[in-house]
């Protein structure tokens, strides 16, 4: 006899946990699945040296319980994975939520079923389940991106992927390193272990904007202070642009006349740390190209102050994009590290790899003996957790089929054709700009609200609607207009690194602030979920 639920949920990861609390509060059935043997989903995965959060711990945590909030304490400003794996651990314990997932359970297979209105839930194992309704809580950079050079699976050295770090860690002692990647991640595991490393090689693939975070340790009576503050924290980042505790400043950059007053404001923002530099700037930041390349002159100065030898640190300033048009990596001595006497710099741009070796990378350049090669570099990003499963709608249709030209959701949170299937954080949704737990809690609000509304009414199906679906992606690429990123087609942004979107490079994302993400969230709700089919 298979299993039946009201609600499954894939993912056992910030919104997966709480969409299992959310809907178990609201008298549903749930069952979560998640291919990680522990709870945590992102912070479960990546436990590379040096990864933490890049918002702060108690903008990042979980607001819906005082309690939780008053029994956990955050011990730095920014909090490292280990520590954030056990708030996670904390909350899923706290809520009795474990009980709700099986673990080390990857679901491979989604089928919905017209005649039963009913989903069908396979995983690799060959579990079968059936739920009324599915809640994809993949996380939207969830899915690693493999490595592609030729000779890849050559290497006879330690090969790891950031994204599948090893639980017993690696020592790097006395040994080789290469690290491919130059985003966040790389940032994080080359500061983290240089110091150790006989030998550390960076294949720098694009230069990024990075700034310091300014990382402290937080007293006891500043915990004490931060939990009684709590609801006065999520207030400000719910009226934020992006839902941190950075907010814009309302005058525009061109308002200032003064250059030197500008400057003073910009090291102002970046002795703060953080996002400040980004999200308590002027309020053109996004969209005045000669205030964003005045911001990354400011960066390149700190970086040619910071970097003894004047050729690396021009290689390590970014040369195709403004400051601003992409996540900036958070920092703690980075840039000195080149300083040291066993860091290389190795330029892919203008040495690229040429393969992979059975003892290293070779580039064109010449080639770099390792004893370890680490893959930072990155995920196919947005859809790709998606993409991975065979996910198949209303008559038999794929995701990938109904994708094949490019995502097409309503709200980010729909696909049409895919009757009671949410996602919570995947394509058209603020994901680059939001603090993730702000906006995933009101997602699954939203999601477990309009539940609540089809039972107190006798339905039992949810489907967008093909025309506001289509309203909704066009809304999504048009946001874009007028930003600077709209001249990042070669990010992220535009799904260039996931194979499996073969469209035109479109924009991915939802570019509106997160007031305007919560207000079009609650507008659609109060007229009756708005652009939805319900039967």
């Amino acid at each position: 006899m298979i299993d039946t639920y009201d609600v499954a949920i894939i993912g056992a990861g910030v919104s997966g946990l709480y969409a299992a609390y959310k809907m178990r509060e609201q008298g549903f059935t749930v069952r979560g699945f998640d291919a990680a043997a522990g709870i945590g989903g992102t912070w479960y995965w990546n436990r590379y040296p040096g990864a933490r959060f890049d918002s702060e711990s108690y903008s990042y945590q979980y607001s819906f319980s005082q309690a939780i909030v008053n029994e956990w304490q955050w011990s730095e400003k920014f909090a490292g994975q280990p520590e954030i794996e056990r708030y996670l651990n904390f909350v899923a314990d706290r809520l009795d939520l474990r009980r709700e997932f099986e673990l080390g359970s990857r679901v491979e297979t989604l089928r919905y079923d017209e005649a039963s209105q009913m989903w069908e839930i396979v995983t690799a194992a060959g579990r079968r389940a059936m739920a009324r309704y599915v809640v994809a809580a993949t996380g939207f950079l969830s899915a690693p991106q493999p490595p592609d050079y030729e000779g890849e699976g050559d290497f006879k050295g330690l090969t790891a992927h950031s994204a599948r770090w090893p639980r017993e860690g690696i020592d790097v002692r006395g040994k080789r390193v290469g690290v491919i990647g130059s985003g966040p991640t790389a940032v994080q595991i080359v500061q983290s272990v240089a110091p150790d490393a006989g030998h550390l090689t960076l294949f720098q693939r694009t230069a990024n904007w990075c700034t310091p975070l300014r990382n402290t340790q937080l007293t006891a009576a500043e915990q004490q202070e931060l939990a009684a503050q709590a609801s006065d924290i999520v207030a400000l980042c719910k009226r934020t642009f992006a839902g941190f505790i950075h907010d814009m400043d309302p005058r525009m950059s061109t308002e200032v006349t003064d250059k030197a007053e500008r400057l003073a404001k910009y090291q102002e923002l970046y002795e703060r740390g953080g996002f400040a530099l980004w999200f308590a700037n002027y309020s053109d930041m996004f969209t005045n190209r000669d205030f964003a390349n005045e911001v990354s002159e400011f960066l390149a100065e700190k970086i040619r102050n910071r970097v003894n030898d004047p050729a690396t640190a021009e290689k390590l300033i970014p040369k195709n994009h403004p400051f601003g048009t992409k996540r900036p990596p958070g920092e703690k001595n980075y840039y000195e590290i080149f300083n040291r006497d066993n860091i290389e710099l190795v330029d892919l741009r203008a040495t690229p790899v040429t393969r992979i070796t059975p003892t290293g990378v070779e580039t064109t350049a010449g080639s770099h003996e390792l004893d370890i090669l680490i893959y930072a570099t990155g995920f196919q990003s947005l859809t790709g957790a998606l993409l991975r499963m065979d996910i198949r709608g209303e008559n038999g249709v794929t995701l990938q089929e109904k994708w094949s030209d490019g995502p097409r959701t309503h709200l980010g949170v729909q696909i049409a054709g895919f009757p009671n299937f949410f996602v919570t954080s995947g394509p058209h949704h603020p994901a680059v700009f939001c603090n993730a737990t702000r906006c995933a809690e009101t997602v699954i609000e939203w999601i477990a609200d309009c539940l609540v509304h089809m039972r107190n009414n006798g339905r039992t199906v949810i489907q967008s609607t093909p025309g506001a679906e289509e309203h909704w992606t066009e809304y999504c690429y048009n946001s874009v207009k007028g930003l600077i990123i709209e001249d990042m087609r070669d990010s992220w942004f535009f799904g260039n690194n996931n194979p499996d979107n073969k469209a035109e490079k479109r924009f991915l994302l939802w570019a509106g602030s997160v007031p305007d993400f919560n207000l079009t969230y609650a507008d659609v709700a109060a007229q009756g979920y708005r652009g939805f089919e319900i039967r």
